[in-house]
């Protein structure tokens, strides 16, 4: 999984990345990594997890628009801690049958 876009919303700062879910397992390790990470750099806002109009994306919402140069290492350590968390797709994987011969009584019979 990985950030794809990023845009400040109001009081936000949204960032986007290529999931259509993240499970509450991911979203409390994101939020123990990154956190305690905020709090050291003088954020006092956290973390939540949204669900875009678009189904093939995830949102994690900052609560707070940082300066540029904060937001940017923000990115990177939420980026670090979701590289290895599988992407999902909204649509699951479909059986595809191909090749498929009907026999009925008449073909059966010598």
């Amino acid at each position: 999984m990985k950030i794809i876009d990023e845009r400040e919303a109001w009081i936000h700062t949204h960032f986007f990345v290529d999931s259509a879910s993240i499970t509450p397992q991911e979203q409390k390790l994101i939020s123990m990594r990154v956190e305690p990470e905020l709090r050291q750099m003088g954020i006092q806002y956290g973390l939540r997890y949204e669900k875009p109009l678009n189904a093939e994306q995830s949102l994690i919402v900052l609560e707070c628009i940082p300066f540029e140069k904060v937001r940017e290492a923000i990115k990177i350590l939420i980026n670090e801690t979701i590289k290895n968390f599988p992407s999902r797709s909204a649509n699951p994987p479909r059986n595809v049958v191909t090749n498929i011969t009907v026999e009925g009584p008449e073909s059966a019979q010598p």
